[in-house]
Protein backbone atom coordinates (compact mmCIF):
# COMPACT_ATOMS: atom_id res chain seq x y z
CA UNK A 1 0.00 0.00 0.00
CA UNK A 2 2.84 2.38 0.86
CA UNK A 3 4.64 1.54 -2.41
CA UNK A 4 1.49 2.21 -4.38
CA UNK A 5 1.15 5.60 -2.70
CA UNK A 6 4.74 6.56 -3.62
CA UNK A 7 4.24 5.44 -7.21
CA UNK A 8 1.07 7.53 -7.49
CA UNK A 9 2.89 10.58 -6.16
CA UNK A 10 5.75 10.00 -8.61
CA UNK A 11 3.32 9.74 -11.52
CA UNK A 12 1.61 12.99 -10.52
CA UNK A 13 4.92 14.91 -10.44
CA UNK A 14 6.06 13.25 -13.68
CA UNK A 15 2.83 14.26 -15.41
CA UNK A 16 3.17 17.80 -14.10
CA UNK A 17 6.77 18.07 -15.33
CA UNK A 18 5.89 16.72 -18.76
CA UNK A 19 3.00 19.18 -19.01
CA UNK A 20 5.29 22.11 -18.19
CA UNK A 21 7.89 20.95 -20.74
CA UNK A 22 5.20 20.50 -23.39
CA UNK A 23 3.86 23.99 -22.63
CA UNK A 24 7.28 25.52 -23.23
CA UNK A 25 7.89 23.75 -26.54
CA UNK A 26 4.37 23.90 -27.98
CA UNK A 27 2.78 27.32 -27.60
CA UNK A 28 -0.81 27.17 -28.78
CA UNK A 29 -3.16 30.10 -28.35
CA UNK A 30 -6.87 30.45 -28.95
CA UNK A 31 -8.63 33.79 -29.25
CA UNK A 32 -12.32 33.39 -28.55
CA UNK A 33 -13.16 37.10 -28.46
CA UNK A 34 -15.74 38.22 -31.01
CA UNK A 35 -13.34 40.52 -32.89
CA UNK A 36 -10.13 38.57 -32.37
CA UNK A 37 -8.73 41.53 -30.42
CA UNK A 38 -6.20 39.39 -28.56
CA UNK A 39 -4.20 38.85 -31.72
CA UNK A 40 -2.81 41.14 -34.41
CA UNK A 41 -4.83 42.28 -37.39
CA UNK A 42 -4.19 40.14 -40.52
CA UNK A 43 -2.68 43.20 -42.23
CA UNK A 44 -0.16 43.57 -39.41
CA UNK A 45 0.76 39.89 -39.62
CA UNK A 46 1.21 40.10 -43.41
CA UNK A 47 3.46 43.15 -43.00
CA UNK A 48 5.65 41.43 -40.41
CA UNK A 49 6.10 38.47 -42.74
CA UNK A 50 7.71 40.86 -45.24
CA UNK A 51 10.46 41.96 -42.83
CA UNK A 52 13.84 40.55 -43.79
CA UNK A 53 15.98 42.25 -41.14
CA UNK A 54 15.92 42.74 -37.34
CA UNK A 55 13.46 45.26 -35.95
CA UNK A 56 14.36 47.13 -32.76
CA UNK A 57 11.69 48.82 -30.65
CA UNK A 58 12.71 51.12 -27.80
CA UNK A 59 9.84 52.10 -25.50
CA UNK A 60 10.42 55.37 -23.65
CA UNK A 61 8.22 54.98 -20.59
CA UNK A 62 8.72 55.51 -16.84
CA UNK A 63 9.58 52.49 -14.73
CA UNK A 64 5.95 51.71 -13.87
CA UNK A 65 5.30 47.94 -13.98
CA UNK A 66 1.62 48.24 -14.89
CA UNK A 67 2.20 50.71 -17.75
CA UNK A 68 5.11 48.71 -19.11
CA UNK A 69 3.17 45.46 -18.90
CA UNK A 70 0.52 46.76 -21.31
CA UNK A 71 3.14 47.89 -23.82
CA UNK A 72 5.09 44.65 -23.50
CA UNK A 73 1.92 42.64 -24.13
CA UNK A 74 1.38 44.53 -27.40
CA UNK A 75 5.01 44.21 -28.51
CA UNK A 76 5.09 40.49 -27.68
CA UNK A 77 2.32 39.97 -30.24
CA UNK A 78 4.60 41.49 -32.87
CA UNK A 79 7.59 39.45 -31.73
CA UNK A 80 5.58 36.24 -32.08
CA UNK A 81 5.24 37.04 -35.79
CA UNK A 82 8.79 38.40 -36.26
CA UNK A 83 11.29 36.59 -34.08
CA UNK A 84 14.15 38.96 -35.01
CA UNK A 85 12.64 41.74 -32.94
CA UNK A 86 14.43 43.40 -30.03
CA UNK A 87 12.41 45.14 -27.32
CA UNK A 88 14.06 47.65 -24.98
CA UNK A 89 12.51 49.80 -22.25
CA UNK A 90 14.10 53.15 -21.33
CA UNK A 91 13.08 55.50 -18.52
CA UNK A 92 13.56 59.04 -19.95
CA UNK A 93 14.34 60.40 -16.47
CA UNK A 94 17.28 57.97 -16.25
CA UNK A 95 18.63 58.90 -19.71
CA UNK A 96 17.60 62.53 -20.34
CA UNK A 97 20.35 63.13 -22.92
CA UNK A 98 19.01 60.44 -25.26
CA UNK A 99 15.45 61.66 -24.71
CA UNK A 100 16.42 65.23 -25.69
CA UNK A 101 18.29 64.08 -28.80
CA UNK A 102 15.27 62.13 -30.01
CA UNK A 103 12.76 64.84 -29.12
CA UNK A 104 11.01 62.79 -26.43
CA UNK A 105 8.69 65.30 -24.75
CA UNK A 106 6.13 62.95 -23.24
CA UNK A 107 5.64 59.28 -22.51
CA UNK A 108 4.99 56.69 -23.66
CA UNK A 109 6.74 57.00 -27.03
CA UNK A 110 8.15 54.19 -29.16
CA UNK A 111 11.27 54.42 -31.33
CA UNK A 112 11.40 51.88 -34.18
CA UNK A 113 14.67 51.11 -36.00
CA UNK A 114 14.91 49.01 -39.17
CA UNK A 115 17.75 48.89 -41.70
CA UNK A 116 19.21 52.16 -40.43
CA UNK A 117 15.87 54.03 -40.63
CA UNK A 118 13.92 55.35 -37.65
CA UNK A 119 10.33 56.15 -36.78
CA UNK A 120 9.09 57.71 -33.54
CA UNK A 121 5.42 57.23 -32.62
CA UNK A 122 3.61 58.99 -29.76
CA UNK A 123 1.47 56.10 -28.51
CA UNK A 124 1.57 52.34 -28.15
CA UNK A 125 -1.28 50.92 -30.21
CA UNK A 126 -1.49 48.60 -33.17
CA UNK A 127 -2.71 51.25 -35.62
CA UNK A 128 0.28 53.58 -35.15
CA UNK A 129 2.81 50.78 -34.71
CA UNK A 130 1.86 48.99 -37.92
CA UNK A 131 1.80 52.22 -39.93
CA UNK A 132 5.27 53.11 -38.63
CA UNK A 133 6.65 49.69 -39.59
CA UNK A 134 5.16 50.01 -43.06
CA UNK A 135 6.89 53.38 -43.49
CA UNK A 136 10.20 51.80 -42.49
CA UNK A 137 9.72 49.01 -45.02
CA UNK A 138 9.13 51.42 -47.90
CA UNK A 139 12.10 51.54 -50.27
CA UNK A 140 10.81 54.30 -52.58
CA UNK A 141 12.77 57.12 -50.99
CA UNK A 142 13.88 59.51 -53.71
CA UNK A 143 15.50 62.92 -54.21
CA UNK A 144 14.12 66.08 -52.60
CA UNK A 145 15.41 69.43 -53.82
CA UNK A 146 15.03 72.76 -52.03
CA UNK A 147 14.96 75.65 -54.50
CA UNK A 148 17.63 78.31 -54.03
CA UNK A 149 18.66 81.63 -55.54
CA UNK A 150 16.05 83.97 -54.02
CA UNK A 151 16.88 83.86 -50.31
CA UNK A 152 14.98 80.62 -49.66
CA UNK A 153 15.47 78.45 -46.58
CA UNK A 154 17.63 75.41 -47.34
CA UNK A 155 17.34 71.76 -46.35
CA UNK A 156 21.12 71.85 -45.90
CA UNK A 157 21.39 75.15 -43.98
CA UNK A 158 22.19 75.60 -40.30
CA UNK A 159 20.85 79.12 -39.73
CA UNK A 160 17.85 79.53 -37.45
CA UNK A 161 15.43 80.04 -40.35
CA UNK A 162 16.92 77.23 -42.46
CA UNK A 163 15.50 73.69 -42.64
CA UNK A 164 18.74 71.80 -41.98
CA UNK A 165 17.45 69.83 -39.00
CA UNK A 166 14.40 68.77 -41.00
CA UNK A 167 16.64 67.86 -43.92
CA UNK A 168 18.77 65.69 -41.63
CA UNK A 169 15.60 64.01 -40.39
CA UNK A 170 14.60 63.26 -43.99
CA UNK A 171 18.02 61.80 -44.74
CA UNK A 172 17.69 59.54 -41.69
CA UNK A 173 14.42 58.31 -43.21
CA UNK A 174 16.20 57.34 -46.41
CA UNK A 175 15.48 60.40 -48.54
CA UNK A 176 18.25 62.26 -50.40
CA UNK A 177 18.27 66.07 -50.29
CA UNK A 178 19.99 68.66 -52.46
CA UNK A 179 19.83 72.40 -53.13
CA UNK A 180 18.69 73.38 -56.63
CA UNK A 181 19.13 76.69 -58.45
CA UNK A 182 16.77 76.79 -61.42
CA UNK A 183 18.54 79.81 -62.90
CA UNK A 184 21.72 77.75 -63.22
CA UNK A 185 20.10 74.46 -64.24
CA UNK A 186 17.52 75.84 -66.65
CA UNK A 187 15.24 72.86 -65.97
CA UNK A 188 14.01 70.56 -63.25
CA UNK A 189 16.01 67.28 -63.19
CA UNK A 190 13.98 64.21 -64.12
CA UNK A 191 15.12 62.17 -61.13
CA UNK A 192 13.57 64.46 -58.52
CA UNK A 193 10.60 63.28 -56.48
CA UNK A 194 9.80 66.55 -54.72
CA UNK A 195 10.56 70.26 -54.98
CA UNK A 196 10.51 72.44 -51.87
CA UNK A 197 9.97 76.20 -52.17
CA UNK A 198 10.57 77.61 -48.70
CA UNK A 199 10.09 81.28 -47.91
CA UNK A 200 11.74 83.11 -50.85
CA UNK A 201 12.81 86.66 -50.03
CA UNK A 202 12.01 87.87 -53.55
CA UNK A 203 9.38 86.87 -56.09
CA UNK A 204 10.39 84.12 -58.49
CA UNK A 205 11.15 85.32 -62.04
CA UNK A 206 8.49 84.46 -64.59
CA UNK A 207 10.71 81.91 -66.32
CA UNK A 208 11.37 79.96 -63.11
CA UNK A 209 7.70 80.12 -62.10
CA UNK A 210 6.88 78.65 -65.51
CA UNK A 211 9.38 75.82 -64.92
CA UNK A 212 7.60 75.02 -61.64
CA UNK A 213 4.23 74.98 -63.37
CA UNK A 214 5.55 72.71 -66.12
CA UNK A 215 6.99 70.41 -63.46
CA UNK A 216 3.60 70.17 -61.77
CA UNK A 217 1.81 69.67 -65.09
CA UNK A 218 4.05 66.67 -65.74
CA UNK A 219 2.97 65.05 -62.46
CA UNK A 220 5.62 66.50 -60.16
CA UNK A 221 5.19 67.24 -56.47
CA UNK A 222 5.68 70.62 -54.78
CA UNK A 223 5.88 71.63 -51.14
CA UNK A 224 5.34 75.39 -51.02
CA UNK A 225 6.09 76.88 -47.61
CA UNK A 226 4.49 80.19 -48.52
CA UNK A 227 6.32 82.47 -46.16
CA UNK A 228 8.19 85.56 -47.34
CA UNK A 229 7.42 86.89 -50.81
CA UNK A 230 4.46 85.37 -52.64
CA UNK A 231 4.83 84.54 -56.32
CA UNK A 232 1.45 85.70 -57.64
CA UNK A 233 1.65 83.74 -60.90
CA UNK A 234 2.18 80.48 -58.97
CA UNK A 235 -0.68 81.28 -56.57
CA UNK A 236 -2.99 82.04 -59.51
CA UNK A 237 -1.96 78.81 -61.24
CA UNK A 238 -2.82 76.79 -58.11
CA UNK A 239 -6.01 78.76 -57.47
CA UNK A 240 -4.93 79.95 -54.01
CA UNK A 241 -5.90 83.24 -52.39
CA UNK A 242 -3.85 84.35 -49.38
CA UNK A 243 -5.71 86.41 -46.81
CA UNK A 244 -4.06 89.71 -45.89
CA UNK A 245 -2.20 90.15 -42.63
CA UNK A 246 -0.81 87.72 -40.07
CA UNK A 247 -2.79 85.09 -38.21
CA UNK A 248 -3.13 85.78 -34.49
CA UNK A 249 -4.48 83.11 -32.19
CA UNK A 250 -5.72 83.72 -28.66
CA UNK A 251 -5.58 79.98 -27.91
CA UNK A 252 -1.75 80.17 -27.96
CA UNK A 253 -1.95 81.51 -24.41
CA UNK A 254 -3.62 78.27 -23.31
CA UNK A 255 -0.39 76.47 -24.23
CA UNK A 256 1.79 78.92 -22.29
CA UNK A 257 2.88 80.80 -25.45
CA UNK A 258 3.30 84.53 -24.86
CA UNK A 259 3.08 85.66 -28.50
CA UNK A 260 -0.40 85.68 -30.07
CA UNK A 261 1.21 85.50 -33.53
CA UNK A 262 1.93 81.79 -33.00
CA UNK A 263 -1.00 80.05 -34.69
CA UNK A 264 -2.18 76.80 -33.09
CA UNK A 265 -3.05 74.59 -36.06
CA UNK A 266 -4.88 71.29 -35.76
CA UNK A 267 -5.99 68.72 -38.38
CA UNK A 268 -8.98 69.82 -40.41
CA UNK A 269 -12.04 67.51 -40.39
CA UNK A 270 -11.85 64.49 -42.69
CA UNK A 271 -8.24 64.99 -43.67
CA UNK A 272 -6.19 61.78 -43.93
CA UNK A 273 -2.85 63.59 -44.08
CA UNK A 274 -2.60 64.81 -40.48
CA UNK A 275 -5.06 62.50 -38.71
CA UNK A 276 -2.42 60.86 -36.47
CA UNK A 277 -1.13 64.09 -34.88
CA UNK A 278 -1.28 63.92 -31.09
CA UNK A 279 -0.65 67.65 -30.52
CA UNK A 280 -1.09 70.88 -32.52
CA UNK A 281 1.29 72.26 -35.11
CA UNK A 282 2.70 75.62 -33.97
CA UNK A 283 3.15 78.15 -36.80
CA UNK A 284 4.67 81.54 -35.91
CA UNK A 285 3.75 84.45 -38.16
CA UNK A 286 1.56 82.38 -40.48
CA UNK A 287 -0.77 83.59 -43.22
CA UNK A 288 -4.15 82.03 -43.99
CA UNK A 289 -5.33 80.87 -47.41
CA UNK A 290 -8.32 79.72 -49.42
CA UNK A 291 -8.71 77.52 -52.50
CA UNK A 292 -10.73 79.43 -55.08
CA UNK A 293 -11.13 77.56 -58.39
CA UNK A 294 -12.19 74.16 -59.69
CA UNK A 295 -8.96 73.46 -61.57
CA UNK A 296 -7.60 71.78 -58.47
CA UNK A 297 -9.19 69.85 -55.63
CA UNK A 298 -8.24 71.89 -52.54
CA UNK A 299 -8.33 69.90 -49.30
CA UNK A 300 -7.83 71.81 -46.02
CA UNK A 301 -5.23 70.03 -43.91
CA UNK A 302 -4.50 72.32 -40.95
CA UNK A 303 -6.86 74.88 -39.45
CA UNK A 304 -6.89 77.25 -36.51
CA UNK A 305 -9.63 77.45 -33.91
CA UNK A 306 -12.47 79.99 -33.62
CA UNK A 307 -10.39 82.36 -31.44
CA UNK A 308 -8.12 83.33 -34.33
CA UNK A 309 -8.23 85.86 -37.15
CA UNK A 310 -5.98 87.44 -39.78
CA UNK A 311 -4.72 90.66 -38.20
CA UNK A 312 -4.05 93.37 -40.77
CA UNK A 313 -3.00 96.08 -38.34
CA UNK A 314 0.04 96.57 -36.13
CA UNK A 315 1.00 93.60 -33.97
CA UNK A 316 1.65 95.68 -30.85
CA UNK A 317 -0.35 96.55 -27.79
CA UNK A 318 -3.97 95.48 -27.54
CA UNK A 319 -5.13 93.53 -30.59
CA UNK A 320 -8.72 92.80 -31.56
CA UNK A 321 -10.45 91.69 -34.73
CA UNK A 322 -11.70 94.42 -37.08
CA UNK A 323 -14.28 92.97 -39.46
CA UNK A 324 -14.40 96.19 -41.50
CA UNK A 325 -10.71 95.79 -42.33
CA UNK A 326 -11.31 92.37 -43.86
CA UNK A 327 -10.20 90.38 -40.82
CA UNK A 328 -11.86 86.97 -40.87
CA UNK A 329 -12.68 84.96 -37.77
CA UNK A 330 -11.33 81.39 -37.57
CA UNK A 331 -11.22 78.56 -38.33
CA UNK A 332 -8.60 79.64 -40.87
CA UNK A 333 -6.83 77.26 -43.23
CA UNK A 334 -3.04 77.23 -42.77
CA UNK A 335 -2.22 74.19 -44.93
CA UNK A 336 -3.91 73.14 -48.16
CA UNK A 337 -3.40 69.93 -50.13
CA UNK A 338 -4.04 70.15 -53.87
CA UNK A 339 -4.74 67.28 -56.25
CA UNK A 340 -5.69 67.58 -59.93
CA UNK A 341 -9.33 68.35 -60.68
CA UNK A 342 -11.38 67.69 -63.79
CA UNK A 343 -9.54 70.37 -65.74
CA UNK A 344 -6.08 69.29 -64.58
CA UNK A 345 -5.21 65.75 -65.69
CA UNK A 346 -2.33 63.90 -64.12
CA UNK A 347 -1.25 62.75 -60.68
CA UNK A 348 0.54 65.83 -59.37
CA UNK A 349 0.50 66.60 -55.65
CA UNK A 350 0.96 70.02 -54.09
CA UNK A 351 0.94 71.04 -50.45
CA UNK A 352 0.90 74.73 -49.54
CA UNK A 353 1.40 76.02 -46.00
CA UNK A 354 1.12 79.60 -44.82
CA UNK A 355 4.35 79.37 -42.86
CA UNK A 356 7.90 78.07 -43.24
CA UNK A 357 9.18 78.72 -39.73
CA UNK A 358 7.39 75.69 -38.26
CA UNK A 359 9.97 73.45 -40.01
CA UNK A 360 12.93 75.74 -39.28
CA UNK A 361 15.87 74.71 -37.13
CA UNK A 362 14.68 76.85 -34.22
CA UNK A 363 11.02 75.71 -34.15
CA UNK A 364 10.99 72.16 -35.57
CA UNK A 365 10.90 70.46 -32.16
CA UNK A 366 7.77 72.31 -30.98
CA UNK A 367 4.36 70.68 -30.92
CA UNK A 368 3.68 68.23 -33.75
CA UNK A 369 5.75 70.21 -36.28
CA UNK A 370 8.16 67.36 -36.91
CA UNK A 371 5.39 64.75 -37.29
CA UNK A 372 3.36 66.91 -39.67
CA UNK A 373 6.41 67.69 -41.77
CA UNK A 374 7.17 64.00 -42.19
CA UNK A 375 3.54 63.18 -42.98
CA UNK A 376 3.57 65.89 -45.66
CA UNK A 377 6.75 64.53 -47.24
CA UNK A 378 5.40 60.96 -47.26
CA UNK A 379 2.20 62.12 -48.95
CA UNK A 380 3.94 64.27 -51.54
CA UNK A 381 6.43 61.55 -52.50
CA UNK A 382 3.74 58.90 -52.88
CA UNK A 383 4.74 57.01 -49.76
CA UNK A 384 1.32 57.41 -48.20
CA UNK A 385 0.11 53.98 -49.39
CA UNK A 386 0.82 52.57 -45.98
CA UNK A 387 -0.67 49.64 -44.15
CA UNK A 388 -3.57 51.10 -42.21
CA UNK A 389 -5.35 49.27 -39.42
CA UNK A 390 -8.81 50.79 -38.99
CA UNK A 391 -9.80 51.53 -35.39
CA UNK A 392 -12.49 49.15 -34.20
CA UNK A 393 -14.37 48.85 -30.94
CA UNK A 394 -15.38 45.20 -30.52
CA UNK A 395 -19.01 44.76 -29.52
CA UNK A 396 -18.19 42.11 -26.91
CA UNK A 397 -16.43 44.80 -24.85
CA UNK A 398 -19.57 46.89 -24.58
CA UNK A 399 -22.16 46.00 -21.95
CA UNK A 400 -25.51 47.58 -22.78
CA UNK A 401 -28.46 47.00 -20.47
CA UNK A 402 -32.01 48.20 -20.63
CA UNK A 403 -33.34 50.42 -17.81
CA UNK A 404 -35.20 47.42 -16.37
CA UNK A 405 -31.99 45.35 -16.30
CA UNK A 406 -30.14 48.21 -14.59
CA UNK A 407 -32.85 48.45 -11.95
CA UNK A 408 -32.76 44.66 -11.40
CA UNK A 409 -28.99 44.60 -10.93
CA UNK A 410 -29.14 47.60 -8.58
CA UNK A 411 -31.84 45.93 -6.49
CA UNK A 412 -29.79 42.71 -6.36
CA UNK A 413 -26.64 44.37 -4.99
CA UNK A 414 -28.29 47.05 -2.85
CA UNK A 415 -31.09 45.02 -1.24
CA UNK A 416 -31.20 41.29 -2.01
CA UNK A 417 -27.56 40.44 -1.26
CA UNK A 418 -27.33 42.52 1.98
CA UNK A 419 -30.61 41.09 3.24
CA UNK A 420 -29.52 37.54 2.36
CA UNK A 421 -26.26 37.97 4.28
CA UNK A 422 -28.08 39.43 7.27
CA UNK A 423 -30.66 36.62 7.23
CA UNK A 424 -27.90 34.00 7.01
CA UNK A 425 -26.20 35.54 10.03
CA UNK A 426 -29.43 35.55 12.06
CA UNK A 427 -30.10 31.92 11.19
CA UNK A 428 -26.58 30.88 12.28
CA UNK A 429 -26.97 32.75 15.60
CA UNK A 430 -30.43 31.19 16.20
CA UNK A 431 -29.14 27.65 15.53
CA UNK A 432 -26.20 28.10 17.89
CA UNK A 433 -28.47 29.29 20.71
CA UNK A 434 -30.71 26.21 20.32
CA UNK A 435 -27.82 23.85 20.98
Amino acid sequence: MNLRHHLLTLLVFLTLGLSLALGQSCQFQWDWSLSGRNQLHPRSIALLKRLDAPLKVTAFVPDHPVQRAGIRELLDKYRQQHQAMEILFVDPSQDPQQARELGIQRTPQLLLEYKGRRELIPQANEQLLTRAISRLVLSNRGWIASLQGHGEASLQGQRNYDLGSFGELLRNKGYKTIDLNLADMGQVPDNLDLLVLASPATELPEQEARLLQDWIDQGGALLWLADGRITDSLADYLGIHFLPGTVVDASAADLGIDSPTVAVARPAPNTPLAKDLSSPVLMPGARAMQGENDTWNPIPVLQTGPRSWNETGRLKGSISRDALAGETRGPLTLALALTPGKKTPGNARVLVTGDADFLSNSVLGNGANRDFGLAAIHWLTGNDNLVDIPPFTPPDRQLRWSPASNALVAALFLFVLPLSIAATGLIVVWRRRRR
